[in-house]
């Protein structure tokens, strides 16, 4: 595990030949050893998380990589998912291994290492569970959703995107750019765990006559969508509600207010999350 993970801050710069390391030389107090900070860029580690963890889509277990995250307190398992025996997401998460401020200072941006296709109430309903997928002439909104897990909590801001593609690669575009832009969807995401969910909009055609290949999917090197009006990033600080979780609302001086419409007021930025999705393969789906 590195110890940091930014380098565009800071005066340390290493250029030597000595495998990117900064190398303390030993002797004090008898000790003889030398001791030494990794370089890390800011995409973080390959692959940081605990060893014995199973790629879930590939393979099988209740300790997989998908419900692996990292906190302040080490690498920690997902509340609700199988390995721990209920379904209360909000319950504490078992910590796997203990590592203090991992996720402030060892996993450089937040970044997907994970996806997932399913609907509202299933994560994983299409994939890996592998069910098929009903087309229809105009789907109804959230008939599709995709899951993305990142390797720690993060804050939305706005309304990213991810594109949904079509044929046996995942290298079509099927109906068109903008009908199959999934839209963020706050409502069965779970931030605090990580877990970003995207939805299909309304009114798209998904029968196999409009899919090539009748496979839908995210291809595992795609990207999810930053624009002006939607991001995702590193959790870093709380986001302004009072008890009751009311809206926050903005007096500009009119005889009605409304709330504010481009997302929450986060009391610290965090660093943006990669956009590059580090899956270890397509999320595909068959469409019947």
């Amino acid at each position: 595990m590195a110890l940091w993970s930014r380098v565009n801050a800071g005066f340390i710069v290493n250029e030597d030949d000595s495998g990117d390391k900064i190398i303390f030389n030993g002797g004090n107090n008898d000790d003889t050893a030398e001791h030494f900070l990794k370089f890390q860029d800011g995409t973080g580690d390959a692959d940081p998380q605990p060893k014995f963890l199973t790629a879930a889509a590939a393979g099988s277990g209740d300790y997989s990589k998908e419900n692996c995250y990292a906190t302040d307190s080490g690498w920690v398992m997902r509340p609700g998912s199988a390995s721990q025996g209920n379904d209360n997401p909000d319950a504490d998460p078992e910590i796997l291994v203990c590592s203090r401020g991992l996720k402030s200072n060892g996993t450089g941006d937040p970044t997907v290492n994970q996806i997932t296709i399913g609907h509202l109430t299933s994560k994983t309903a299409y994939y890996p569970d592998g069910g098929t997928f009903t087309g229809v002439a105009s789907s109804t909104l959230g008939d599709i959703v995709v899951y993305l897990y990142f390797n720690e909590p993060v804050t939305v801001i706005g309304t990213p995107r991810i594109e949904l593609t079509d044929a046996s690669d995942l290298t079509g575009q099927f109906g068109g750019y903008s009908a199959t832009m999934l839209t963020y969807r706050s409502s069965v995401s779970n931030l605090d765990a990580g877990i970003v969910a995207f939805q299909l909009a309304a009114s798209v055609d998904t029968q196999t006559s409009a899919v090539d290949d009748n496979t839908l999917g995210i291809p595992s090197g795609a990207s999810w969508v930053s624009s002006t009006v939607g991001q995702i990033t590193k959790r870093s600080g709380g986001v302004i509600r009072d008890e009751s979780d009311n809206v926050l609302v903005f007096n500009d001086g009119a005889s009605t207010e409304a709330p504010m419409s481009f997302g929450e007021i986060v009391l610290e930025d965090g660093d943006n999350a990669e956009l590059l999705i580090r899956a270890s393969e397509n999320a595909t789906m068959t469409v019947s």
